[in-house]
């Protein structure tokens, strides 16, 4: 896959309105810095923010997040008793604080900030369940390990797998993201 294709794949489902966040990795061989710019500015004009996290090991690590769908998950009483939890209280109120001190602890935490699960739209329940037991004894596991509601995250996971799918393939077809974005909202519509 070129980088506008893992771009492209990985950030669909936050472009496209049916997740708060995507965390991807990309092999630092095929990072362009120039067409990260030009995703950066594309994704801003729908609302959406991108940074570039971290780069070791020979990947580069990149956040795409829908601001206003933040700013709401942020406001959530059950989110913002867990991440006072986790010393986040000061920067709740402010979607860029927060992405910075939570990057932050991406960069530069001994271990793997676990919290990230909250805002790539993971419940809240199954967060601390996967703390708890440190990732084992889920009933589920797919693009996150589910303690709960099994039939929400299988349907989750089918939604966000059928919507890089379809936006990567008319991508390959040469429609702008205006026009993946418009093609997505009219094909589940018409479902």
């Amino acid at each position: 896959m070129s980088f506008d294709q893992i771009v492209i794949h990985f950030a669909s489902p936050t472009v496209c309105g049916i997740k708060p966040a995507n965390l991807f990795s990309v092999r630092t061989k095929v990072f362009s810095a120039s067409a990260y710019k030009k995703w950066k500015k594309l994704f801003a004009k729908h609302g959406i923010n991108t940074i570039k996290v971290r780069s070791s090991r020979g990947s580069v690590l990149i956040l795409v997040y829908n601001v206003s769908w933040l700013r709401e998950l942020l406001a959530d009483y059950s989110v913002q008793a867990y991440f006072n939890t986790k010393g986040y209280a000061v920067c709740l109120n402010d979607v860029r604080k927060f992405i910075k001190q939570l990057m932050w602890r991406v960069k530069n935490a001994e271990k793997f900030p676990h919290e990230v699960g909250i805002i790539l739209g993971y419940p809240v329940h199954d967060v601390i369940e996967f703390e708890k037991h440190g990732g084992r004894n889920c009933k589920y596991c797919g693009c996150w390990k589910t303690y709960s509601d099994v039939d929400n995250a299988k349907a989750c996971q089918c939604r966000f797998r059928a919507c890089s799918c379809m936006c990567v393939k008319w991508f390959d077809e040469g429609y702008s993201l205006s026009g993946i974005i418009e093609k997505y909202k009219k094909a589940v519509e018409a479902a």
